[in-house]
């Protein structure tokens, strides 16, 4: 259909010379006459289809870095992030460890009627040989000379023109990618945005890994607390791989959570994604803020999730409880920061008064840690029809020697492999390495012994 612009039926072609409407082309010089309506419409349906494809700042960056850490990021956009706006989902691996590769192609159907955060996205470092990284520093090497690396980044959301941008990595620092790339890829985000609070959830290999697995986690934990200037993690949460195992809690239907879920509810309470938003959630950047300002970046996090009020009886008896399990090793007497995230029922909300549980939990934080030089306390509302309450309690000040115990030991172990004359060829590494690990281990726990005086 030629559509008429004009009082008098008067329609244009290209030339702009003026014909009656109704007519198929132009009267004088036979050009086909514009339907401005057709037109139009396929302007804006080519500007419709290319908003999906440009990228717009995000608030929230969800990072998954090695195998282990890239499942960790399928299972919290499955359980959590598909609702969560304003993030992005971005998952990093070496192409002998991505062979066996995640199923990231999750449906958006109904996504006319709910909003969606996109799918996970997948940036691969290649090898020449394809096979997997099994150190830190072939995973380092792997990271810094992938030339594509920060333009990933930057397409994925992360800019400088977000100043309260909080990065949320995940990471099992045993493997050689996710120990070798975690700090590299870190460092090129703070320089991409200088402003982005970073937050790592570091997964510590298992007692009964090789000593391979703990000389890694122990140098990409070096690096994370001290990268090539300046501290490159805000907040390091440790995570101990058998500890994580044992733990369990109960979800809103009733279900297990269990194993890596515990990691996915401990993210989800962190951003707020259980409250769905609440104006009373937690803010993660202020959380990173006040830890960077303190100089303490490491954190035992302790999980109490789904506790019933009607067993523990009050809310300091499930404080306890999640104290009785923490993550990784943990003195009560050296905790200098706590940061206590509780989610009440809202049908408790009348029976359990704001001001008396605040002084209840203020009190249990005084009297649980005798040094404690700053708390914050986050109390929120959620939508249990149970009477379970969920808890996660952040613990800094313990200092390396004891929470990294168990991998120090393996690194002990391990580091006689330098003396081997292929220790560089073979692992990524000079012999310089050790001692540089250990001195950014120790600078740590001297910081945090002057901090406690």
């Amino acid at each position: 259909m030629i559509p008429s612009y004009s009082e008098n039926g008067i329609v244009c072609c290209p030339n702009n010379h003026q014909n009656p409407q109704g007519a198929e082309s132009c009267c004088d010089c036979g050009l086909p006459l514009i339907d401005y309506e057709a037109e139009l419409g396929l302007l804006l349906k080519s500007l419709a289809e290319e908003e999906r494809h440009v990228t717009f700042p995000k608030e929230k960056i969800f990072l998954g870095i090695g195998d282990q850490g890239c499942r960790l990021i399928d299972d919290f956009y499955r359980s959590w992030g598909r609702s969560m706006k304003g993030t992005a989902h971005l998952m990093i691996n070496s192409a002998g460890d991505a062979e066996e590769s995640l199923d990231i192609h999750h449906s958006n159907k109904n996504s006319m009627k709910k909003y969606m955060s996109p799918p996970p996205s997948l940036h691969v470092f290649h090898t020449s040989t394809g096979k997997q990284i099994g150190y830190f520093g072939l995973g380092e090497h792997l990271a810094s000379n992938d030339p594509s690396l920060n333009d990933y980044l930057r397409r994925s959301g992360i800019t400088s023109a977000t100043t309260t941008q909080t990065v949320f990595l995940l990471s099992a620092l045993g493997g050689g990618t996710g120990s070798g790339a975690s700090p590299h890829v870190l460092q090129c985000i703070k320089s991409i945005n200088p402003h982005s609070r970073n937050l790592v959830t570091a997964l510590m290999p298992a007692a009964d890994e090789p000593d391979g697995a703990h000389f890694n986690a122990y140098c990409s934990l070096s690096r994370l607390i001290k990268g090539n200037h300046d501290t490159i993690a805000d907040m390091i949460l440790l995570v101990d791989q058998d500890r994580i195992t044992k733990t369990r809690g109960v979800g809103s239907k009733g279900e297990e959570i269990a194993r890596e879920a515990i990691l996915s509810y401990l993210e989800a309470m962190l951003t707020g994604a259980i409250t769905n938003g609440s104006p009373n959630q937690a803010d993660p950047g202020y959380l990173a803020k006040m830890s960077r300002s303190m100089g303490i970046s490491v954190f035992v996090p302790c999980m109490a999730v789904g506790r019933s009020m009607e067993i523990f009886g009050s809310i300091a008896n499930i404080l306890e409880s999640a104290l009785s399990c923490p993550l990784a090793e943990v003195n009560k007497e050296s905790i200098m920061l706590s940061y206590l995230l509780v989610q009440v029922p809202q049908r408790l909300a009348s029976s359990l008064h704001e001001e008396t549980l605040r002084a209840e939990l203020n009190k249990w934080n005084r009297d649980t840690f005798p040094h404690l030089k700053g708390s914050v306390l986050q109390l929120t509302l959620s939508n249990r029809t149970a009477d379970r309450v969920d808890l996660c309690l952040l613990l800094g000040g313990t200092r390396l020697a004891i929470t990294t115990k168990m991998i120090k030991k393996g690194f002990d172990r391990f580091k006689a492999v330098v003396e081997n004359e292929y220790w560089e060829q073979e692992f990524g590494n000079t012999s310089k390495i050790v001692p540089e690990v250990e001195k950014a281990i120790q600078a740590y726990d001297t910081r945090l012994d002057h901090i406690a005086k």
